[in-house]
């Protein structure tokens, strides 16, 4: 599997969420590109997003639920609506992970565990792998970066530990932006997650542009 870039799409507003999409999507052909249904966006519009951002795409579409319980029900929502992939929180039982396999091999989706708010996510990491997810997210917000000390470089170091050592697709996620794509795309991380970077820019396809070109796919 080639180095994916995952736009997440963490607005409210439905209509800027299509505009984005679309273009990028007719820019780029969804090579490489997943399109995901942010949080913010999955609350405010649910099922109409997911399903809307596919037909009008035809890209992969990550519907990032952040599943904390019933992961069948809440994946199966999403699945109908269209999405390829959902997502769980790593702080979840592991009965509900359990569930959450369950889910993605009756309704033919990826399953993402997101370790966000995890106090020891290669730890975590570890723990979850067994359970064979599809892809293992290491994610720190950018306030708790500042507040911690911790740095996209730390996060990406315990993602190669993890990765050198279980047999998962690494995906990693917390302010990404230009300029700094190309050194953890060679590190071996999978799937580069990029929100606000794309969708606050003045120009999305510009900055989608240059980080692809950052991940040698232009």
């Amino acid at each position: 599997m080639k180095p994916v870039l995952q736009i997440a799409l963490d607005l409210e507003e439905l209509v800027k969420a299509v505009e984005i999409a679309t273009k990028i999507s007719s820019a780029f052909k969804c090579e490489n590109i997943w399109l995901e249904i942010g949080t913010p966006l999955l609350k405010s519009w649910g099922k109409i997003a997911v399903r809307s951002i596919k037909e009008l795409t035809k890209c992969f579409v990550v519907a990032d639920t952040k599943t904390m319980d019933v992961p069948l029900l809440e994946a199966r929502i999403v699945r109908s609506a269209g999405a390829d992939a959902f997502t769980v929180l790593g702080v979840a039982d592991d009965e509900t992970l359990l569930e959450a396999i369950t889910a993605k091999r009756e309704l033919g989706a990826l399953l993402i565990v997101d370790l966000i708010s995890s106090r020891d996510p290669y730890k975590r990491a570890l723990e979850v792998a067994k359970y064979e997810p599809d892809v293992v997210l290491f994610h720190i917000g950018i306030s708790v970066q500042r507040a911690r000390g911790v740095t996209v470089a730390q996060l990406v170091e315990e993602a190669i530990k993890v990765k050198e050592e279980v047999e998962v697709k690494i995906a990693v996620a917390g302010g990404l932006k230009p300029g700094i794509i190309r050194p953890i795309v060679e590190r071996g991380v999978d799937i580069i997650i990029v929100g606000s970077a794309i969708t606050s820019a003045k120009d999305p396809v510009e900055v989608t542009r240059a980080i692809l070109n950052e991940m040698s796919f232009i």
